[in-house]
């Protein structure tokens, strides 16, 4: 059986709800005796039994606690920046449930958006992203950065991979052993000449994703899809 999942506090074998969360379980019809699933965003996930609703919280007993589905590879996607926003908001929760570890928006030579724009969309973003995680039951949602540009991407992870459109040979083999990978992915208008070369010298080898040129949002899911493949056990 499925609980539903909500994030809370869990102290001393106790669980508290309140807020956002609080008003998701009524509009969930909680009631008292029904179990549910409580992550405490430090890790853990627990299952619980609600014995109190009140005004102001949802509060009950600890059950049992429980593991997470265990994801060793860490995916960073530096990801140009479109130049309608609201098209990272579609992507939010798919890169949360496919694992991206950490989004770092990038501003590239084809993005028209301002960086202050860009900030401002942060908080959107990690409130999406925290709601898709009770449903792919990942512990954390996606950790998203200030953005940066082209020039200023800075990364020690142990591969990094640039999906270039120009790139036509070059695929994902399936490899061993890495534990970080950052993945550079293009907005509207692709990668130009200054930045491949820029993003090379930084450590990015280029990879292609097919013969056919696709939009942002088909070549983010298209290109952690095969990170994934290729990196960890899916």
């Amino acid at each position: 059986m499925g609980y539903p999942v909500f994030i809370g506090k869990v102290e001393d074998g106790r669980f508290y709800i309140t807020g956002e969360e609080l008003h998701h379980a009524r509009v969930k019809r909680i009631k008292t005796s029904h179990k549910i699933l409580v992550n405490n965003l430090k890790g853990s996930l627990y299952l619980c039994q609600i014995e109190q609703i009140t005004k102001k919280e949802l509060t009950g007993k600890v059950l049992e606690k429980r593991a997470f589905p265990e994801k060793k590879l860490k995916i960073q996607l530096f990801l140009g920046m479109p130049n309608r926003l609201s098209k990272i908001d579609d992507l939010m929760e798919p890169i949360t449930e496919l694992g991206v570890s950490t989004l770092i928006p990038v501003i590239t030579q084809n993005t028209a958006v301002k960086k202050e724009h860009i900030i401002k969309k942060i908080p959107k973003w990690q409130k999406i992203s925290l709601n898709s995680i009770k449903q792919c039951l990942r512990p954390f949602p996606v950790e998203i950065k200030e953005p940066v540009y082209t020039g200023q991407i800075d990364t020690d992870a142990e591969k990094k991979i640039v999906f270039y459109e120009k790139e036509k040979t070059n695929r994902l083999k399936k490899e061993e052993g890495e534990s970080c990978v950052a993945v550079f992915i293009g907005a509207e208008g692709g990668i130009t000449e200054e930045e491949i070369k820029l993003l090379q010298e930084k450590g990015f080898k280029p990879y292609t994703l097919g013969q056919y040129i696709l939009k942002m949002e088909t070549a983010v899911i298209t290109g952690i899809c095969q990170v994934n493949f290729s990196f960890d056990i899916v």
